[in-house]
């Protein structure tokens, strides 16, 4: 079977989805499938039936790349692949659409607003209001980039970096608490919830243990069994399948909240539709510790995308 790896694109996501797609291959050659790598581009459909695709597994990620666009061009074509579908797809990029989702259904989420950059320039906005600390996103981002810890109003000048991924952007208050994130996979028509891990960025700076902490992943990272109360891990696997039902999400996906130290309830902070799939990364922590291999988790990836297509 030929399995096309599709991965990166113009946006900053673009190297952390190529070490994504590597070890995507390598897990599939074991298993004897035909893969090929294929960067997104301009000419990527001609590319992808150039190589008599059966089956695409999308890496994309970021604006452009991880939004819904290659999700529809392979719809069009009529050819399988990995994930959420074009509607779940650009809805879960959007971080401002997911904000309202959770607030329309009542999902526990940090304190938000839309910051345009009109506003931000003629300063119409009440930043000492909002609150500080607070996070700055770039809302159609991926969750390593376009992102910064706001922690006082000399560090304002962190949102003009932001503003050049898009406009309007997200402000959300910083929860300082403990990093969790909650896996939902399909297998055989099933919808499977794996355990919850504890996320932990290793090149935090721990000179301070009482600072804010800005948990990106884009380096050295590590994931263990969540040491949780039953009721809180109970809460945040619920929340997590209600997530995926409200955004439509399919395939597999990543739910990531914190847990705070204030008041120890968990606070979702977004839904990742192309979470990351190295083979240490937080997804494949979390089936390893209930018991799946690396190769097995993405060769199930795989074929629920083929499952799922003979069934539309």
């Amino acid at each position: 079977m030929n399995v096309s790896i599709v991965y990166g694109g113009t946006s900053e996501e673009r190297f952390a989805s190529a070490k994504n797609a590597h070890d995507i291959a390598d897990a599939l050659n074991s298993r004897g499938y035909n893969t090929k790598l294929i960067e997104f581009g301009h000419d990527i459909m001609a590319t992808i039936k150039a190589a008599d695709t059966d089956v695409v597994f999308v890496c994309t990620q970021g604006k452009g790349h991880g939004d819904g666009t290659l999700q529809g061009m392979l719809e069009h074509e009529n050819i399988p692949y990995t994930g959420s579908g074009l509607r779940a797809a650009s809805l879960i990029n959007d971080k401002i659409l997911c904000k309202s989702l959770f607030d329309k259904y009542n999902i526990r989420t940090p304190k938000w607003e839309i910051l345009e950059k009109e506003d931000y320039d003629n300063k119409n906005f009440d930043f000492a209001a909002f609150g500080y600390p607070f996070v700055a996103k770039a809302p159609t981002q991926g969750g390593s980039f376009g992102i910064a810890l706001i922690q006082n109003e000399g560090e304002l000048s962190k949102i003009d970096d932001i503003f050049k991924y898009d406009d309007p952007i997200l402000l959300e208050k910083y929860v300082k608490g403990k990093f969790y994130t909650a896996g939902i996979y399909e297998s055989k028509g099933e919808i499977i919830s794996l355990p919850v891990v504890e996320g932990q960025d290793l090149d935090l700076n721990k000179s301070d243990p009482d600072a804010p902490e800005l948990i990106v992943f884009t380096g050295n990272y590590d994931a263990t069994a969540a040491r949780l109360d039953k009721d809180t891990e109970d809460e945040i696997l619920r929340v997590a399948r209600k997530v995926w039902n409200i955004t439509y999400a399919r395939g597999l996906a990543r739910v990531d909240f914190m847990v705070s130290n204030e008041d120890s309830k968990p606070y979702v902070l977004e839904i990742n539709a192309v979470p990351g799939l190295k083979r240490y990364s937080l997804m494949p922590k979390e089936a390893e510790i209930m018991g799946i291999a690396y190769e097995d988790f993405i060769e199930e990836i795989l074929l629920t995308a083929l499952n799922q297509h003979q069934d539309r």
